[in-house]
């Protein structure tokens, strides 16, 4: 199991001094949305002071920056090539703070998606990342709905539905328009995805696009940029202007004090590529050279492999076919290891979203049978003592009102004695499914019936009067008495007994029940077959 916690340096981040709460929660979304700069750059950075954000919001009692903490923390261990690490945070995060809200709830879903696409597996990728859309609301950030809406077009290009890519593209677009970084960023995968389809006049002119848009907003383009502009003038047989803008953007990513990944190597080898079609063969060889010094890394293998391949085609151009060979079995034995690797890490990447899926699945349904009554069907009595508790505070801050109905089946021991303890059960299960038939319409405010124990039953009621309530209970008393019993229990009819009690302002739960259970009392002593309350 990921830790999700512990500064990776061990060290946390102390609040700071002289501030009241509301400026040091202030300070700490700051921070946390500081952070959408960094894990681009510098994941690992970003991943250390994502953990101790965490704990500043922890002691804080900050719900909403621990989770967003979290969610920085799972986005970095995604951009470092740990999709395990980053699926275990996601699950672990919306198991221990659900519900989320409607951000979060986007963002872990937008992650998700990230996550599956790493994994190659863009159709759930995109079911995931539809959700996100499905969970947009006003509240959440314009600049998160535009990375949602980029995503889904990335995914359905990707996924050979270049059309619909570009609807969702139009879509990004007029949402991120007015952000410079945004905006610039839509335009430029809109570019590379044209680069890809081979469309290379659409792409010349979204590269142009994404020019005028740097001039228009103030923002030079960036590496990333560069290095699509160069692969475009690249497909267009244009090595001049690919090697020009190629050296852009390897000059902007030396520029920057962290290197992301594998940026530096991949704008490298889109240089040599230009090199090579200008006839410097030489020169690309020397920066090949610079590039492989740079992936030795095994966190680099599909770069490795891909500067291998422009590698042999180098060589062969220099006339060294003989080294040219090697470094295609090289190159071959790269990408075969390459392959096993991927194939490695998305098996234990299912496993981790799979067990902690499945996980989640039994403790809900543990949950759930564990707050049943099992003859039943109906709500028991922990699942009274969690509930009620709640719809009290709420009643204090709403208008509704809130009452109880304890219920007794009249004479049940004698149906026992008579009949037997099954048809007993049968006469148990009948009136549940009366009781449930009876709360259904109001089960939408919180309301539901529950079994005590024993021939015991309660009723809580969600309502806007106290009169409705009583009618509701009423009806029910009358359903039974009723109901055609015969085929259950010939010769004898069923009825029962209720006391009601309304929420007032200082009542508990046992205080409550407490006044049910005396009205209770009193429709016994008067005779049975009948609802007494408190008002």
């Amino acid at each position: 199991m990921i830790e999700v916690n512990q500064p990776r340096d061990g060290r946390p981040v102390p609040p700071a001094a002289g501030l009241s709460l509301g400026e040091e929660r202030a300070r700490l979304a700051e921070e946390l949305a500081a952070l959408d700069d960094a894990v681009g750059l510098d994941p690992a950075r970003a991943l250390d002071r994502a953990r101790g954000l965490q704990e500043r919001a922890e002691e804080l009692g900050d719900h909403d920056a621990t989770v967003s903490a979290l969610l920085w923390q799972a986005e970095a261990y995604q951009r470092d090539g740990e999709p395990a690490a980053a699926a275990a945070i996601v699950n672990q995060t919306r198991d221990a703070h659900a519900p989320l809200g409607a951000e979060h709830t986007v963002r872990a879903c937008w992650l998700t998606a990230r996550i599956y696409t790493d994994l190659g597996d863009r159709p759930t990728a995109l079911e995931h990342v539809m959700d996100a859309v499905g969970a947009f609301t006003d509240g959440v950030s314009r600049r998160l709905r535009t990375r949602v809406l980029i995503k889904v077009a990335d995914l359905l290009d990707e996924l050979g539905d270049h059309e619909d890519s570009m609807i969702w593209y139009a879509r990004a677009e007029e949402l991120a328009t007015g952000d410079g970084r945004m905006h610039m960023l839509v335009v430029n995968n809109r570019a590379y995805s044209t680069l890809e389809s081979g469309d290379g006049d659409t792409a010349l002119e979204q590269a142009r696009l994404l020019m005028s848009l740097g001039r228009h907003y103030g923002r030079p383009l960036n590496a990333d940029a560069l290095d699509t502009v160069a692969r475009i003038h690249l497909l267009r047989d244009e090595p001049g202007p690919a090697a020009e803008t190629a050296q852009q953007a390897v000059d902007a990513a030396e520029q920057l004090e962290v290197k992301a990944g594998d940026a530096l190597p991949e704008y490298l080898l889109t240089l040599a590529v230009a090199q090579r079609g200008l006839g410097e063969a030489e020169l690309a060889a020397k920066t090949l050279g610079r590039a492989r010094d740079l992936v030795s890394s095994e966190a680099y293998g599909r770069t490795k492999a891909r500067i291998l391949k422009e590698e042999a085609e180098v060589q062969a151009a220099l006339g060294d076919y003989r080294a040219a060979f090697e470094t295609h079995k090289e190159f071959y034995e790269a990408d075969q290891e390459l392959l096993s690797q991927q194939r490695e890490a998305q098996a234990r990447a299912r496993q981790t979203i799979f067990e902690t899926v499945t996980a989640r699945e039994e403790a809900a349904r543990y949950r759930e049978e564990a707050r049943r009554d099992p003859l039943t069907g109906l709500r028991n009595r922990l699942y009274v003592e969690e509930r009620l508790s709640g719809l009290l505070r709420n009643q204090m801050v709403t208008s509704g009102v809130l009452s109880v109905a304890l219920l007794d089946l009249d004479h049940f021991k004698s149906v026992n004695d008579t009949f037997s303890h099954e048809v007993g059960d049968e006469v148990l299960r009948t009136v549940a499914r009366l009781l449930e038939d009876a709360v259904a319409p109001v089960a939408v405010t919180g309301s539901f019936a529950a079994r005590l124990g024993g021939e015991e039953l309660l009723l809580i009621l969600s309502t806007d009067h106290r009169d409705e309530a009583l009618r509701i209970t009423e009806s029910l008393r009358a359903s039974v008495e009723n109901y055609g019993w015969t085929p259950i229990t010939p010769g004898r009819i069923i009825t029962l007994s209720g006391g009601m009690a309304t929420a007032v302002l200082e009542d508990t739960p046992s205080s409550l029940l407490a006044r049910a259970d005396a009205q209770l009392y009193a429709a016994k002593s008067a005779g049975r077959n009948r609802i007494c309350t408190d008002f």
